[in-house]
């Protein structure tokens, strides 16, 4: 059970709290008595220590004041860096971002066989926020099956900064599927790799990609399973099982 952090009663006249600093990053992962934060009272500051060992989430803001008692954030429960390795044994699509998708799609059908290609122009995001700004990208995406693989190509319409951006034309990103965002999330922190981007498809799956530079050399997609998003792939799978070649593009119904 993730454990609440809430703002101390430190003194016996104490009403209302400044909250100066976090001392650690959202999203790490802190030991039993490590400092978190400092907080500021009306006549001196003192460094706060996590209640409980696990995962930091913040939601209070630095230099912002706070009554007694709100809420700032919580320690989740840490996940295993090991389980890592088993969420990647879940890989099952790839990501690149192109030039134009018109000549992508044609390229991947001649050379693996993929397709058909599902088109989305102009998608949408909610709750989008990459490096510390929620900006988000003019992109359009056409997802397809070759084979056991999803791919899903981008092609970008702006500058915006962003993971497709940062990422580069032609790079192949691998995509995990995972039951539990926030889990993963988290077995990545442990393992060194901390997320530059969070947001929800406008269809509903969250998503998020973490700098994996480190280790496997390029940035990691996790997109965390829903409903409407397995109906989705569930159709591109049998449409390409079933494709007869006669169009590259099909419709979803």
């Amino acid at each position: 059970m993730p454990t609440t952090l809430r703002i101390p009663k430190a003194a016996v006249s104490m009403r209302e709290g400044t909250l100066v600093a976090w001392l650690v990053a959202d999203g790490a992962t802190v030991a039993e008595g490590e400092p978190l934060y400092t907080l500021e009272l009306e006549k001196s500051t003192m460094d706060v220590e996590s209640p409980a060992a696990g995962v930091l989430r913040q939601t209070g803001v630095a230099s912002t004041t706070y009554k007694v008692g709100e809420v700032i954030g919580e320690i989740g429960e840490a996940v295993a860096a090991a389980t890592v390795t088993e969420m990647r044994a879940s890989l099952q699509r790839l990501v690149q971002v192109v030039p134009s998708l018109g000549s992508a799609m044609h390229s991947w059908a001649r050379a693996t066989g993929a397709g058909p290609f599902f088109t989305f122009p102009a998608l949408a995001f909610k709750d989008y926020q990459h490096r510390g700004s929620d900006a988000a990208p003019s992109i359009s995406v056409a997802t397809g099956y070759a084979g056991e693989v999803l791919l899903e190509l981008v092609e970008l319409h702006d500058d915006t900064a962003s993971p497709w951006r940062e990422a580069g034309v032609g790079t192949l990103l691998p995509s995990l599927m995972v039951e539990n965002l926030d889990a993963a999330l988290a077995a990545e922190a442990a393992a060194g790799h901390e997320y530059v981007t969070r947001g929800t498809y406008s269809f509903g799956a969250r998503f998020a990609f973490v700098d994996a530079r480190a280790s496997i050399g390029t940035l990691l997609h996790i997109v965390e399973k829903q409903f409407v998003l397995t109906q989705l792939t569930g159709v591109m799978r049998d449409a390409s099982a079933n494709w007869d070649r006669s169009s590259l593009t099909a419709t979803l119904k």
